[in-house]
């Protein structure tokens, strides 16, 4: 679900044929910021976080993101359309960010579509 999004809606099936499943104007409903409040590094979208430049995780202002305990992490960049995730099988460290590997491959990712 995550790569439909990315893809401005369109999911492919095996054949390589295009399947709209969400409608444009869907998916940019997850940049509409949900929160301005206290919270001083994020803010909300429809459901994901949203980079800023306290979070810069992309380069492109479309794109959005959400983890989890231990360091899991998805990035969906609709402007690159491209979706990154990382879900481990163990936890190297039981802290509240854990490690950090997901980082790590979400960077490499941007690394090579810079080249």
């Amino acid at each position: 679900m995550q790569s439909v999004l990315a893809c401005g809606g369109v999911g492919r099936r095996p054949d390589g044929s295009g399947v709209r499943l969400l409608s444009e104007k869907g998916c940019e409903a997850v940049f509409e910021e949900q929160s301005d409040g206290v919270d001083r590094y994020l803010r909300f979208g429809m459901g994901y976080g949203l980079v800023s430049d306290q979070v810069p995780l992309s380069p492109n202002p479309r794109t959005c993101f959400w983890g989890g305990w231990g360091g899991s992490i998805v990035v969906i960049d609709l402007d690159a359309r491209m979706t990154v995730s990382y879900v481990m099988n163990q936890m190297l460290d039981p802290g509240t960010l854990g490690d950090d590997r997901g980082l790590g491959i979400v960077m490499a990712a941007y690394g090579g579509l810079a080249g």
